[in-house]
């Protein structure tokens, strides 16, 4: 299920910008997904997206947990496996991604987590490296951190963002990595607003149970 979101942290976290530590600096702005990155630590960066767009948190969360179509709209993303469904809400995921020529292929590990917190439906993505041996023939991404928030707005839109970074690793160019990972979370986020059309009508039992029990309306 979380098999997902963590991707977009993927290679797009080693980019150097000559902006103040913690600052946000505009990277990108097109087709109405705003793109943003700051300095987080060793010279990697920190990236944030958003954008509007129709749809409701049980579509959302389909589509995560869709892992056989997961390809279809994350960048790079060659396979998903659901590594332990800890609770409803909780699972553990081993995602493996294609890096361009050259370079070796990534994969990550990666601890998730979903709920309501003032009124927004959040995904909470953390670093589960530990938890899986290195498997031959990838370099593992680690100091993974991400959060999907989706927050419904009263003209029919809703608002998500996503906030990632991480590690990953190898010696990869900074202005390889700069290029990659900016077009890579950009068509992420086109990918995510094309396929979410498709889980429209199915409604996601776990979001509603969950909603039910915060006194949440919309699922």
């Amino acid at each position: 299920m979380l098999k997902y979101c963590a991707l977009l942290a993927l290679l797009f976290s080693c980019i150097t910008l000559a902006t103040p530590q913690g600052s946000w600096q505009l990277v990108k702005s097109e087709q109405d997904i705003t793109l943003y990155s700051r300095k987080h630590s060793d010279g990697l960066v920190e990236i944030r997206a958003q954008m509007f767009t129709p749809t409701s948190y049980s579509a959302f969360l389909n589509l995560l947990e869709d892992t056989q179509h997961v390809p279809n709209w994350l960048e790079s993303v060659t396979r998903i496996r659901v590594l332990a469904q800890i609770s409803p809400t909780e699972n553990k995921v081993h995602t493996i991604f294609k890096a361009p020529w050259p370079a070796k292929d990534r994969d990550m590990v990666t601890y998730s987590r979903y709920f309501f917190d003032q009124g927004a439906f959040k995904l909470q993505i953390s670093d589960a490296s530990n938890t899986l041996p290195k498997q031959a023939g990838y370099i593992r991404i680690t100091k993974v951190s991400g959060m999907w928030t989706l927050q419904r707005l009263n003209n029919g839109t809703t608002h998500i963002e996503y906030l990632a970074f991480a590690d990953p690793g190898g010696a990869l160019p900074k202005w390889l990595v700069n290029k990659l990972s900016i077009d890579s979370v950009f068509n992420t986020f086109i990918g995510l607003r094309r396929e979410l059309v498709k889980y429209q009508d199915q409604v996601n039992p776990n979001v509603v149970k969950l909603a039910r029990e915060q006194g949440r309306l919309m699922q």
